[in-house]
Order: C-alpha cells, then structure tokens, then sequence
C-alpha cells in the first residue's frame, strides 16, 4: 500500500462530495448517522446490516468532538468496509496509535478534518507554535499530531509533534 493511500482516499472523498464535512460525506455516502447514549462508554461505532452502513455517535459528545468521531467512523466505512460485515467497529478510545485499523482511522480523520493548506499557511507565521495551532483550528493536540504524522509520513518536512497524541484523550470519565 502506498504512503499516501489514506491521505488520496480522503481528497478523492473531497473532490466527490464537495466537502470535508464528514456528516456531509457519510449523508452523501447513504449512510445512516443516529445518535444515542445507550453505550455512556463509547464514542461512536459503524456497522452493516442489510446492506446499510450505520454510523452512531454517542450524543453527550461535545459538538466538535461528534466531528472527530464522525470524520473517525467514516474512515472505518470507507477503509475497513468488509471488517464492519463482521461485527460492529465500537471506539471508546480514539487517537489509538497501537491497533492498525484505528490508526488509519485517525490518519484519515485529521488529513479529513484539517487540509495541509491550511497547515501550510499557518507555518509561515513564525509566531505560530504547535499549541497556537490546535488553539486558531479549534482542534486538539492529539488530532494536530496525526495531521503531522501524515505530513510528515508524506515527505513534507515539519517538524515531530511535541508528542505522540496520547491513546485515552477521548476516554469517557469513570
């Protein structure tokens, strides 16, 4: 698989749908979004049944986090479609750098969720630290990081994250 196979995915997804909304994408996919708050402990899963793709996100999100799950799911519809004819993708966890499946899932959410443009432009500032960043895209740390993973995976020349985006940022408080 090619270096930049998530990164194309995403900007093929772009180009078709003429967004980088990811409730616009998955609503012009066909894909059924719901929100519920029957599983307190899980973000958001994706399933196939009756050849319907399902996406759910757990509704006491944070509207920017729905977001993130959202761009998160849709990664597993478009990247890992036959695993979700085998059982539901639950994510109680995202930024998850151990397991292949959630990784490519938060690659894509970030190359998704924030266009190299824009972090291109904002490197020019050189007033413009790693943290202003997240803080002037309303995004977090650990999304930021994946973003310059796939920058840098990618053959742009950015510096490393300040660290590795932490596997239980999005946990649900116990």
């Amino acid at each position: 698989m090619a270096k930049t196979y998530i990164y194309d995915e995403v900007e093929r997804l772009v180009n078709k749908c003429k967004s980088r909304n990811p409730f616009d994408i998955l609503s012009a996919l066909n894909v059924v979004v719901m929100e519920s708050n029957a599983y307190q402990k899980l973000k958001g899963y994706c399933f196939s049944a009756n050849r319907t793709v399902y996406v759910v996100i757990n509704e006491s999100l944070h509207p920017a986090e729905k977001k993130i799950v959202a761009a998160h799911e849709l990664a597993h519809v478009i990247l890992h479609k036959k695993m979700l004819q085998l059982a539901p993708m639950k994510d109680s966890v995202l930024y998850d750098m151990t397991s292949e499946t959630e990784y490519e899932a938060n690659l894509f959410a970030a190359d998704l969720l924030i266009p190299d443009e824009t972090i291109t432009d904002m490197s020019k500032d050189e007033d413009m630290d790693y943290f202003k960043m997240c803080q002037s895209l309303s995004t977090s740390p650990d999304l930021m990081s994946f973003k310059l993973f796939s920058l840098i995976k990618r053959g742009f020349s950015y510096p490393m994250p300040p660290f590795e985006p932490n596997s239980t940022f999005l946990a649900k408080e116990k």
